[in-house]
């Protein structure tokens, strides 16, 4: 176990930028940058989510360098395994379709969905930011 302090300054700011965005969406549905908005600050929350969760699975972990070995589902199922995430490879897997599709192109009907779906992640992004946070500023 590693047991250093993980820095979370950066993600609380992405999450509070990633909910204020929610926010100003449901106050006008039809405000089109506003909306871009949500979903660029998704998938910048997503990104840094699964940094956070790598580094805190090494930090706590007997043998850091298994963890950056393991492919990506499995250091989900760690986390989850772990409590710092509420859902387990089978969400998770629907929150990386959603990104890497919105990342890789602009798709007008995609963005329109996608948004109205957004709470999903980033209620379980806010849940691994409070699991983080009791973690290392406890």
């Amino acid at each position: 176990m590693n047991n250093e302090i993980l820095d979370l300054t950066s993600f609380s700011k992405a999450v509070a930028s990633f909910s204020k965005a929610l926010d100003e969406y449901s106050k006008d549905e039809s405000n089109e940058f506003v909306r871009d908005s949500c979903i660029q600050r998704f998938e910048y929350c997503y990104d840094l989510s699964t940094k956070m969760i790598r580094r805190h699975l090494k930090n706590i972990a007997d043998n850091p360098s298994e963890i950056d070995q393991m492919p990506f589902e499995n250091v989900i199922r760690e986390a989850y395994t772990k409590g710092i995430l509420k859902h387990s490879w089978d969400v998770w897997a629907e929150y990386r379709e959603d990104r890497n599709a919105t990342s890789h192109g602009y798709d007008e009907a995609l963005a329109m969905k996608l948004v109205l779906e957004l709470d999903h992640p980033y209620n379980e992004i806010l849940f691994l930011l409070t699991k983080l946070k009791e973690f290392y500023e406890a």
